[in-house]
């Protein structure tokens, strides 16, 4: 997925192109909404299950952003996003946690959820841990690569799964018995509010810094939105095909299993 020379984006220009990014993002992956509508229980958690090793990475990945700004608002917003991440101090509310929580109510049980992440897809999450640590690369490029394209992008995508999966004969069946802690967060006014809050604070601190900061947050930017491309593909073909190739993470928020998935 590829988009204009950010170097030649004028700044009021900036947030319309990073929209229309987003909005062929989306277009993509309208065969992935519509199997969340359509799949039967062992599909659809197989689908879901891999959401939840981008959530244990952008955890991790957010601190070392924090790491990398200078004192200032972004740093401590973005901080404030990582406490909200984290359960604000109590792990049993951490979002990875409680992303765990709603796959165990839909039916994970038997084998460890750790061992069943797609290869290709903790290759994909390595390779932005990568960039993000890249003393080479920008704060201003971190922030695209995580800042907007993860809490800005994570929350309309999660918002449009959300209303597919909805539609689902087996959600609605097991409705009553879902815990929704972690999609009443991720798709209410909560989330709502700290991705209109991340792209106010992108814009004030970097995109008005002018040309160079802009190019670089784009740059970030779209490094992330081929990455989140490439990696709900991956889930897509896994689970149609039913031919997979898992690597364990070794990252686990919590115990989970999952059987047969």
């Amino acid at each position: 997925m590829k988009t204009s020379n950010w170097n030649s984006i004028p700044i009021n220009e900036f947030w319309q192109v990073a929209d229309e990014l987003q909005e062929r993002a989306l277009q993509r992956a309208e065969s992935l909404f519509a199997l969340a509508e359509e799949a039967d229980p062992k599909q659809l958690v197989a689908l879901l299950i891999q959401y939840r090793f981008f959530t244990i990475y952008y955890t991790t990945d957010l601190a070392i952003l924090i790491s990398r700004l200078t004192d200032g608002r972004m740093r401590s917003f973005l901080a404030e996003l990582l406490f909200d991440e984290l359960g604000r101090g109590n792990p049993l509310e951490a979002h990875p946690r409680l992303y765990d929580d709603f796959l165990r109510s839909i039916g994970v049980t038997g084998q460890d959820l750790d061992n069943l992440a797609l290869s290709a897809n903790i290759g994909l999450l390595d390779a932005v841990r990568k960039s993000l640590t890249d003393s080479s690369t920008s704060t201003a490029y971190g922030v695209g690569l995580r800042g907007m394209g993860g809490e800005c992008v994570c929350q309309v995508y999660l918002a449009r799964l959300h209303e597919h999966m909805m539609k689902n004969p087996y959600i609605q069946h097991m409705h009553s018995e879902i815990d929704w802690r972690f999609w009443d967060l991720h798709v209410g006014p909560h989330d709502i509010a700290h991705r209109l809050q991340t792209r106010e604070i992108i814009h004030d601190e970097i995109v008005v810094r002018g040309p160079e900061a802009l190019a670089d947050l784009g740059r970030g930017y779209n490094e992330s939105m081929n990455s989140w491309t490439d990696f709900w593909t991956n889930i897509l073909d896994s689970t149609i095909s039913g031919r997979v190739q898992r690597i364990a993470s070794g990252i686990s928020p919590s115990s989970g299993s999952v059987a047969d998935y």
